[in-house]
Formats: structure tokens, C-alpha cells, sequence
């Protein structure tokens, strides 16, 4: 399959609405709105019918904000749509889970006290939406179960001292994100890395030669990934600080080094980011325990996530591959299980090196294949930082006047 471009599905360029004033107010904002009031309900006693009532009026709006071209027909721009399109999925999964809550949301004291008094007046809750509407961990909050935070390197309670910190982080992740996206770029000029997209496999190479191509490909894509989600986390963090005079606390890092991860339970249970962990398990794992069991709701959490990265990955309008995507995280919860099956028969966790080696040796196995589908896709050809700001390349511009200079 030479490219994916054919297979556009609803989010191919000719189902999009162009972005104008009108349509940013009628097709954008009123599911953020939707949302916005949802937060304030579900802090609010006797609320349930009213935010069910809401519910579908959220999907509903969320469902047209998806076919909005947040990228002006420019296919390099073709991420602005996947952010877009990612947002809208997740609007309504968020507005489910809050819907269905039995309890009303509260904000917690640094004591990990709940604050009852406080959390029912209309007007904290009208101010506390707004950070429901960035907090996808509950930090603060009483609602996240089993969520555990990592503890920053240099704990700070001044704003400015944190702003500061973040501003640093955030030219180093730039750095780094456009480091690995021309890398890329340069190992495959006119296949994966253009907007046309090609497979990361060349089967013209010597097979060792061709795997360890592919492998770098997987590892650069990794890292990649890891940078972006740490570059918009902490831009997040600083305008919220800034704008909302949220605390520190309130951002605590997002990833715990998954990179020392000793089995696949650690990974996606603590160190990797826990964005997605409310939703996983409201929508996907407490759905599938009810019906086939414990093991039943790892495989429903998984499958969850997998059918959301599936559809992040369609957003671009290049298509995509289900059973790559999909079977992944399927994959992974398999993974799970036969480490609770190691555990229950040796009586041992998965830990140490073997354990290193087995869990990305596991993500090795079947993550190679989701890069392919990226790859195809034509993403890596398109992905940039805001202006197509190239840090990597003005650095080695710098690098080589000065040589030359001297």
C-alpha cells in the first residue's frame, strides 16, 4: 500500500468547514461551553439529571467541531486538525464520565482534605470549571482513583520561579521534538518523511541493515512523541499559571522517566503520562469488568485506548490502520495479563533487567507497526513546532557560520 490518502473517511479535506470568525463562534465553542457548564454541574448536589440532560447536546456539538479545517487546506498544517479532532473525542468521553458521577466533584486542600464547604458555592464552582477543563488527571481534585504523581526534580510554590523553570523546559523539548522530526525527515526524504508518507521498511536493504533502520525509525518516533506531549504540557502550565494564578502543585510533571520501566504494569500504570487514566477506566475498564470479569476490564481499558489513538491518528485525513493501531494496545493488555499470570505462578513481579528487556522488547514487537502506519500517513513530513520553527536547523546554521567564520 503506497499511501493512505484515499482512505479519508469523515475526516478527509472534502467534509471540512474552512475556519472563519463564524464558524470558530458556531462550530468551536459551543461544546467548550457545553463542557464548561457540565464542570460547573458535576460540583453541584442533585445535578445528575441536568447533566445527562446535557450530555447528548455536548456530543452533539462536539460531533460538528470536528469538521472544522483548522488547517486552511495546507497539508503541512494537517496537526492543527488532529489537535482539533483529538480534543472534540475527548470532550464528550470526559462529559460521560462526569455525567455518570454519583458524587459531586470537589477541590482538595493540600492535606489531600476535602474542602465540602467550599466546593458547593456557584461561584467557586463557575471558577473551579475552568480547571477541570485542563486538569485530565485530577491533580487537586477528589475524583481520580489509584492515580499516582510524579515528584518533581525542583519543587517549587513560586510562580515565577516556575514559570521560569517551564519557559527553560520549554526550549529544551523544542530542541528536541525538532531534532527527531528532521532526523526523520533525513532517513526517509521522499518516503516516511514527506507529506506523502511511505513505509518505514526497505526492503531494498540488507534485512539486518533494514531492521535496525526500522528500529531507529521506532525509537526516534518514541522520543518524538515524548517531546511534544512534554512541550504542550508545560505551555499549558505557564498560560494557566499566568492567566488562572494556578499554584505549582497544581502541574506536577508528566511523565514519570518511563524510560526505566520494568514491566508493561509500571509503564502504563505509573510512569507513562496518565492523561487518559479517569477515562480508561470509567468508559473502558469498569464497563468490561462488569462483564467478563478482572481480566476483562485490563482488556476494556486498552481496547479503549486504542480506539481513541486510532481516531488521533485518522484526524490527520490520511487515513490510518485499525488493526496496527488497535492491536497494539490490545497487544499491551495481553502483555498485562501474562505478567499477572508470571506473578500468580512464580509468586515474583516482573522487575529488573529481564523485566526492562521483556517490557520494550514487548513494545518493540507490535509498536513497530503503528509507527508504519504513521509513517504512511505522511505525519512526519508535516509535523512542526508553531511558525515552523526549526530549532535543531537554525543551531547547526549557527554551528557552521561560526566554523566558517573562523
Amino acid at each position: 500500500m503506497a499511501t493512505l490518502a484515499s482512505d479519508q473517511g469523515i475526516f478527509g479535506a472534502s467534509q471540512k468547514i474552512g475556519l472563519t470568525t463564524a464558524t470558530f463562534i458556531g462550530y468551536i465553542v459551543p461544546p467548550l461551553m457545553c463542557q464548561y457548564f457540565m464542570g460547573v454541574l458535576v460540583q453541584l448536589e442533585g445535578t445528575r439529571f441536568y447533566r445527562f440532560a446535557l450530555l447528548p447536546v455536548l456530543v452533539w456539538f462536539a460531533w460538528r467541531g470536528m469538521f472544522v479545517d483548522m488547517s486552511g487546506g495546507d497539508p503541512k498544517q494537517g496537526q492543527m486538525n488532529v489537535g482539533l479532532i483529538t480534543h472534540m473525542v475527548s470532550v464528550p468521553m470526559r462529559g460521560t464520565v462526569w455525567a455518570i458521577a454519583r458524587e459531586p466533584f470537589r477541590r482538595q486542600s493540600p492535606s489531600n482534605k476535602t474542602d465540602k464547604s467550599d466546593s458547593q458555592s456557584l461561584y467557586t464552582a463557575l471558577w473551579n470549571a475552568f480547571d477541570l477543563m485542563f486538569n485530565v488527571r485530577g491533580v487537586g481534585w477528589n475524583w481520580p482513583r489509584g492515580l499516582v504523581l510524579p515528584k518533581p526534580t525542583f519543587e517549587t510554590e513560586s510562580r515565577t520561579t516556575f514559570v521560569l523553570l517551564s519557559t527553560a523546559r520549554l526550549a529544551l523539548y523544542a530542541f528536541g521534538l525538532d531534532a527527531c522530526i528532521q532526523t526523520l525527515r533525513i532517513l526517509g526524504p521522499d518516503t516516511f518523511g514527506s507529506l506523502n508518507g511511505g513505509s518505514l521498511f526497505d526492503h531494498t536493504l540488507p534485512p539486518l541493515l533494514e531492521l535496525a533502520r526500522s528500529v531507529l525509525v521506532s525509537f526516534l518516533t518514541i522520543w518524538m512523541g515524548y517531546f511534544m506531549m512534554q512541550w504542550s504540557y508545560h505551555v499549558l502550565s505557564v498560560v494557566c499559571i499566568i492567566l488562572l494564578q494556578q499554584r505549582p502543585s497544581q502541574w506536577p510533571p508528566l511523565f514519570d522517566s518511563p524510560w526505566l520501566s520494568t514491566s508493561l504494569t509500571e509503564l502504563w500504570g505509573r510512569r507513562w503520562h496518565q492523561m487518559m487514566r479517569e477515562l480508561l477506566v470509567t468508559l473502558g475498564m469498569q464497563p468490561f469488568s462488569y462483564l467478563f470479569g478482572r481480566l476483562g476490564g485490563v482488556f476494556g481499558a486498552f481496547l479503549f485506548s486504542g480506539i481513541f489513538h486510532d481516531i488521533e491518528l485518522r484526524a490527520f485525513g490520511r487515513g490510518g490502520n485499525s488493526v496496527a493501531v488497535i492491536g497494539f494496545w490490545v497487544m499491551n493488555s495481553v502483555g498485562v495479563v501474562l505478567e499477572r499470570v508470571w506473578k500468580k505462578t512464580t509468586g515474583r513481579r516482573v522487575g529488573g533487567v529481564w523485566g526492562w528487556m521483556w517490557t520494550f522488547g514487548w513494545l518493540g514487537l507490535w509498536g513497530v507497526w503503528v509507527v508504519d502506519a504513521w509513517a504512511m500517513s505522511g505525519r512526519f513530513g508535516a509535523l512542526s513546532l508553531p511558525g515552523e520553527f526549526e530549532p535543531s536547523v537554525e543551531l547547526v546554521r549557527f554551528v557552521r557560520r561560526c566554523l566558517v567564520g573562523s
